[in-house]
């Protein structure tokens, strides 16, 4: 909504993208497959078509590859080369990324720490194939967590359930009085389903008693989260 505050007086070319019919590249007709994986039509700032398909999953990534056709196009790379680099791209380590499965429970890792990455990542789950929706939430830094309190509660608040891990803590030793519990309690007078655990071996135990067959369970945090899934499958 601020773009003109930023680009108002540069002398190069301002190329944009975005969901909006405004943006020089924008998508239209998104459809997803049974994994969440989009398809659409980008339109160009010619008026010119191209149909695009996505391995990985999400509304997110169709803003991703937009960006990434747009430079390709501004390049002159063929559009049958951009097609088949977007199509065979099938992303990186901690994106969204299928750890496989126990018991019949689905186990995504995914490294999410900001509050709109989380949106980002509940929502792509919420059309990923699943019964209930598990997240495994491990807050990072105590700075974050507490300028970016009110955020957090409201990205996660979109899941059936929510488990939170202690704070990881980097490179800080301050507290500043803030506890992943302070979250788990907003989200529960919120009239979420939300739980609170100060240890990796009381959450894997919780969501080997809690998660049934056809569940989707995502660990996310840019900590050491990654080793509950880890576990958990190892059983």
């Amino acid at each position: 909504p601020n773009l003109e505050e930023i680009t108002d007086g540069l002398r190069c070319a301002v190329v944009t993208f975005g969901p909006g019919k405004e943006a020089d590249y924008h998508p239209t007709q998104i459809s997803y497959d049974a994994l969440a994986r989009p398809s659409f039509i980008l339109q160009g700032p010619d008026g010119a078509e191209h149909t695009l398909s996505l391995q990985v999953p999400g509304e997110h990534n169709v803003h991703n590859a937009l960006a990434a056709a747009a430079l390709g196009d501004r390049l002159n790379i063929p559009w049958e080369v951009i097609s088949e680099a977007l199509r065979s791209y099938t992303s990186t380590h901690r994106r969204f990324e299928h750890k496989g499965a126990v018991g019949g429970v689905t186990v995504i890792d995914d490294y999410a720490h900001h509050p709109t990455e989380i949106a980002a990542t509940l929502n792509t789950a919420g059309k990923y194939p699943h019964r209930t929706l598990w997240c495994v939430f491990q807050p990072h830094t105590y700075t974050r967590t507490k300028m970016l309190f009110q955020e957090f509660v409201d990205a996660l608040s979109h899941t059936d359930h929510i488990i939170l891990a202690e704070i990881y803590a980097a490179r800080e030793t301050d507290t500043l009085g803030i506890s992943s519990k302070d979250i788990a309690d907003a989200l529960n007078r919120r009239g979420c389903d939300a739980y609170y655990f100060p240890t990796f071996n009381e959450i894997q135990d919780f969501c080997m008693e809690k998660c049934q067959k056809g569940d989707l369970l995502i660990t996310m945090g840019a900590g050491d989260i990654v080793k509950v899934g880890d576990h958990l499958l190892q059983k």
